[in-house]
């Protein structure tokens, strides 16, 4: 049976992330929790107090890591950054896990848990990556636009001119940043003697979190090891903030977690899915 190392990426609503260790928490699993720095320091007022929320969340859980507190930026590389140093983390920390899954601390699973590690032993060593063709793409879309960029600890600039296509690896592709990664994926990636010039020209270019795991794929095992599906619900544009009108959609997607979840917006559809699916729902809002 699949033994998940879960990566989740915080900076705001701890109450989302309790709802979703409740799900989740399994003490055969692997958290690696990463809150971001500038929630960490408090940067704006709804920021204030997350670290020590989180702790409190995730306290007596032996599973659980604590990452250190780095910056992240919307668009910037520092996104796909933390997520190769959880997946070195995760390979170090315990030998065992079959999948990393990378979430966010607005995600939810929409489907048993039984069911979700059933349908990771069906995808073996198969990697579930949103793999799309540039050629497929509309022309006003950011990554055919090659924008060079340049990342501040608090923000990623888009700067003026194109950034020219590399040669000496495939960049073809990109999909979500939300993945389903078998064990013996992630370790040859880690491995793969092309990384060191991936990261080198990605530390520039804008939106890498969008193109990271697809580059890792094409320049691996290829576009067509993937499986049909990428195993996420997410409703664009947006990410949507998903309410009850959503709820037909997500029981009948392939997907196994969703996002944009959100307690404030839309309580009793997160209600509805743990009741369902037997998860032990957390507190609701005031």
């Amino acid at each position: 049976m699949a033994k998940i190392a879960y990566f989740i990426m915080v900076h705001q609503k701890p109450a989302q992330l309790n709802w979703l260790m409740r799900a989740i928490d399994d003490e055969r699993d692997l958290f690696l929790i990463h809150v971001d720095a500038k929630s960490v320091l408090g940067l704006r007022p709804q920021w204030r107090g997350i670290w020590g929320d989180v702790k409190r969340i995730v306290a007596g859980n032996r599973n659980v890591r604590m990452m250190r507190p780095r910056f992240t930026n919307w668009g910037g590389w520092t996104l796909s950054r933390i997520q190769l140093d959880a997946i070195r983390q995760a390979l170090r920390a315990d030998p065992d896990w079959t999948h990393f899954v990378n979430l966010s601390g607005q995600c939810y699973p929409i489907k048993p848990m039984a069911e979700i590690r059933a349908a990771m032993d069906a995808a073996g060593d198969r990697p579930m990556v949103e793999m799309r063709p540039f050629a497929s793409l509309p022309q006003d879309d950011w990554h055919l636009r090659w924008h060079p960029m340049f990342e501040t600890p608090v923000k990623a600039y888009i700067r003026k001119g194109r950034k020219t296509p590399p040669t000496t690896f495939r960049l073809e592709h990109k999909g979500s940043q939300w993945s389903i990664l078998p064990r013996s994926f992630c370790e040859q990636a880690i491995a793969n003697p092309l990384l060191p010039e991936i990261k080198r020209y990605f530390r520039t270019l804008l939106l890498t979190d969008e193109l990271l795991m697809q580059t890792l794929v094409a320049n691996g095992p290829g576009a067509d090891a993937v499986t049909p599906h990428y195993g996420r619900e997410i409703i664009w544009p947006g990410p949507k903030v998903l309410d009850m009108g959503d709820l037909p959609r997500l029981r009948a997607s392939p997907g196994l977690f969703a996002r944009k979840f959100d307690l404030d917006t839309d309580a009793a559809l997160m209600q509805a899915i743990a009741g369902e699916c037997g998860f032990r729902p957390g507190p609701m809002p005031a």
